[in-house]
C-alpha cells in the first residue's frame, strides 16, 4: 500500500506542476489577462481584493508547507477562519458599496460626460436630452405650466 500511495502522491504532484506550469505559460504570453484581478469595476483598484487575495494565499500556502511537513491535514485554528471571514465580509461590503453608488462603476470621463450634458440642458433651457446611448433628463417638467384661467 504505501508503494502506491507514493505513485499516486507522485502523479498527483506532476499533475499540479504541470497545470501550474501551463497557467504561467498563458498568462507569460497574455492569453489570460490578469489586469483585472486587483480593480474594481470602474478600473480604480481594490484594498480589499488585495487584503483578500494576500490572506487566502498566506494561509494556503501555510497549510501547504504545514502538510509537506507533517504529512498529515493540520487543525485550522478558529483566528485565521475568523481572519479570512473578517476579510471576506470587508470585501463583500465594499463591492456593495461600490456597486451602490454611481462612482463605484462608471468611470470619472463618464460621470464628467453626464455632468456635461446636464450642465449644457440648464444652459439650454432644455427639458430632455438624448443622444445614441442613453437619455438623460434635467429634471424639469416639459409640460407647459397649467395656469388657471
Amino acid at each position: 500500500m504505501g508503494l502506491m500511495q507514493t505513485i499516486c502522491g507522485y502523479g498527483v504532484c506532476l499533475f499540479m506542476g504541470l497545470l501550474c506550469a501551463t497557467l504561467l505559460w498563458f498568462i507569460w504570453t497574455d492569453k489570460i489577462d490578469l489586469s483585472k484581478v486587483l480593480s474594481e469595476a470602474n478600473g480604480s483598484a481594490s484594498i480589499s481584493r488585495l487584503q483578500l487575495l494576500i490572506f487566502t494565499l498566506v494561509v494556503a500556502i501555510s497549510l501547504f508547507m504545514m502538510v509537506e511537513t507533517n504529512h498529515v491535514f493540520p487543525a485550522i485554528p478558529d483566528g485565521i477562519l475568523t481572519l479570512l471571514g473578517i476579510s471576506a465580509s470587508t470585501y463583500a461590503v465594499g463591492k456593495g458599496i461600490s456597486y451602490s453608488r454611481d462612482e463605484g462603476v462608471t468611470t470619472p470621463e463618464e460621470r464628467a460626460a453626464v455632468r456635461n450634458s446636464a450642465q449644457q440642458m440648464s444652459n439650454t433651457g432644455a427639458a430632455v436630452a438624448a443622444d445614441a446611448s442613453n437619455v438623460v433628463s434635467s429634471g424639469a417638467d416639459p409640460s407647459p405650466a397649467n395656469t388657471n384661467n
